[in-house]
């Protein structure tokens, strides 16, 4: 049958030409056919290729998440180095005011560490090019704190009035 074939495409020139376009659509048709029902086999190579493709990929992933956080942690590092200074500041203007007395530098640091991370957030971003309206970044920050300031207050007359309730029982 190939031998057939073969030797029909040998002498294909010889037939007019509407009967070699007859013949060559059919046998395009039937190959389309046999590719569409035959699953074609895969060589070493395509399979060695596409195992190099997906190490690069998951290599090229790994090195986008690697560099993101390398970014983030070199975010948080200058941050903390500029909200450290901007304590610093605060701390020796307050001190040289008189507004601060019997409280060490450290003590201070912890006690502002909010808003100087705050200070520090936004003092990064204006040096990095980024949009920052400081005021009404500064408003809102001082709004979430006061709302963090009265949870804390009624948490703690909650728990004071409950061990004041103890105390009562106990004396009763």
């Amino acid at each position: 049958s190939t031998k057939l074939c073969v030797c029909y495409h040998e002498h294909l020139f010889l037939f007019p030409p509407f009967l070699r376009f007859n013949f060559m659509t059919q046998e395009y048709l039937k190959a389309c056919e046999e590719h569409k029902t035959k699953k074609p086999e895969r060589t070493e190579y395509e399979d060695w290729m596409l195992e190099e493709e997906k190490k690069l990929e998951a290599e090229s992933v790994e090195s986008v998440e690697r560099k993101e956080k390398e970014r983030e942690e070199k975010k948080e590092k200058e941050t903390n180095d500029i909200a450290k200074e901007w304590a610093k500041r605060e701390f020796f203007r307050k001190s040289m005011a008189g507004e601060i007395a019997d409280i060490t530098e450290e003590e201070f640091i912890e006690s502002i560490w909010d808003r100087a991370l705050f200070e520090g957030d936004l003092k990064w971003r204006i040096l990095n090019g980024f949009a920052a309206d400081e005021k009404e970044e500064l408003e809102d920050f001082k709004e979430k704190q006061e709302k963090k300031k009265q949870a804390m207050l009624e948490r703690a007359k909650a728990s004071l009035d409950e061990l004041l309730d103890e105390d009562e029982k106990k004396d009763e």
